[in-house]
């Protein structure tokens, strides 16, 4: 399988490992260190919900409900900043 770029991943999915990153209207620059998705090495098996998007409807989504634990919210392509 042929990969993509470090751009158009960007693009497409938002930072991965040694991407910078300005921190809000800020000076600061953040540098991803972990992407968990895997980056461009593994692109292509993100899930992207919307239309014509590789997930539709009821695809991949559990039947758990609430009461049993399911999540009430998911984010997605989240950067965490971690300072400590």
């Amino acid at each position: 399988m042929v990969g993509i770029s470090r751009a158009r991943y960007a693009q497409l999915y938002g930072p991965t490992v040694g991407d910078r990153i300005r921190l809000a209207d800020t000076n600061l620059l953040l540098e991803v260190t972990e992407d968990r998705c895997g980056g461009p090495e593994f692109a292509g098996n993100e899930a992207v919900f919307g239309g014509g998007k590789v997930i539709r409807e009821s695809m991949g989504q559990s039947r758990t409900t609430r009461a049993q634990g399911a999540p009430d919210l998911v984010i997605t392509g989240a950067v965490v900043l971690d300072h400590g």
